[in-house]
């Protein structure tokens, strides 16, 4: 996700929108990133590496650290959750389920952006999702996940009271069987 150049770097948190897919994995249903081969795992915090040097055509740059100003590495969030919903779509590889948006924790070496942030960890904050049983799936994040299918309101990990931020659009959808 581009979110721009750097305006200044902090190592305060920050939250921010950021889509994922979702995808079928030996131990269930997890988060995956919507440009790179990565699983999230759930319970730790994915730590960001630069790839850079894996693009042939890309213009090497200097060993740095990650996130790098001369460099697009790092985890990516936008502030705006309209500004994410356009990595919500896209080609998906065998196995995704669908594809959702969510908040994202970030922290560590922090990079601001004109459009968001990046950084060096990230942890989902919270998980909007179209049904209660993708909710259910992806309660192993152990994070708030709102979705208009869910039973209670009062459950920790599937409201049925989606934020006021959540998105409006119907970008989900079911794998087609192969």
């Amino acid at each position: 996700m581009e979110t721009g150049r750097t305006l200044r770097e902090s190592s305060r948190p920050v939250i921010g929108w950021r889509p994922w897919t979702v995808v079928e994995t030996q131990d269930g249903l997890r988060l995956g990133s919507v440009l790179h081969d990565l699983v999230w795992p759930t319970g730790r915090p994915v730590l960001a590496e630069c790839r850079l040097h894996e693009d042939p055509f890309a213009t090497p740059v200097a060993p740095h650290p990650v996130p790098g100003t001369a460099c697009n590495c790092g985890f990516h969030a936008a502030r705006d959750p309209a500004d994410a919903l356009s990595y919500a779509r896209g080609r998906d590889e065998p196995g995704t389920v669908c594809r959702i948006l969510g908040e994202v924790r970030l922290w560590g070496h922090v990079l601001e952006t004109a459009g968001g942030w990046r950084a060096s960890h990230a942890y989902p904050a919270h998980l909007y999702v179209p049904d209660a049983d993708l909710a259910q799936a992806l309660a192993a994040y152990d994070v708030a996940i709102s979705s208009a299918g869910c039973e209670s309101p009062f459950s920790r990990t599937c409201t049925g009271t989606p934020s006021h931020f959540a998105p409006r659009s119907l970008i989900w959808r079911s794998a087609s069987p192969a």
